[in-house]
């Protein structure tokens, strides 16, 4: 919303042919926040959430590659590293794409994002080892249950993660104009 439809809409339309008319006071429910609050289409946020996630795998796996086999850390040491310096990206870029920055928030995010996280690593060891001893690949019940994730973390991150909370609207009094009836 650009400057000039904010001032409109605290001030309101001019009056008709400049002519002064009586002032009413009409209540307008305001949310203080409405100044952050931006839109985005889903089609807008679901791109925006791919790409973090598509960077989240890019740094996971690179890291993993310059720790282990570069740099020589022990694999468990350098998966985990790797795992939590992507997990903190991908919480930082999806917060802000999801229209989730207002500070007031962040433990509520961050505890909600640990709680998902959780869920997870639960699904994701559950479905890989059960796939595993039932014969299947565990690379492909991996694929499958990221595929999956995928979907879930996106209406999860916009419906509960990063929601905004409901906020208490103040009633703010606004000078409108009516028309005068005496012609």
């Amino acid at each position: 919303m650009s400057l000039a439809q904010r001032i409109k809409g605290l001030v309101g339309e001019p009056f008709a042919g400049g002519q002064d008319a009586p002032a009413v006071h009409v209540p307008r429910v305001i949310d203080a926040d409405d100044h952050r609050v931006r839109q985005h289409s889903p089609s807008a946020l679901l791109f925006r959430y791919l790409v973090v996630g598509g960077l989240s795998i890019v740094i996971d796996v690179g890291l993993l590659y310059v720790l282990h086999g570069i740099a020589g850390v022990r694999l468990a040491v350098a998966t985990t590293v790797a795992f939590l310096v992507s997990l903190v990206f991908n919480f930082v870029c999806n917060r802000i794409t999801m229209g989730g920055s207002a500070t007031e928030q962040l433990t509520r995010h961050a505890v909600r994002y640990g709680v998902l996280v959780v869920v997870n690593l639960c699904i994701t060891v559950a479905v890989v080892t059960g796939a595993q001893h039932a014969g299947v690949s565990y690379l492909l019940a991996k694929l499958g249950v990221v595929a999956a994730a995928t979907c879930w973390n996106f209406a999860l991150y916009r419906r509960w993660v990063f929601a905004p909370t409901k906020r208490r609207t103040g009633v703010q009094s606004d000078l409108t104009a009516v028309p005068s009836d005496d012609g």
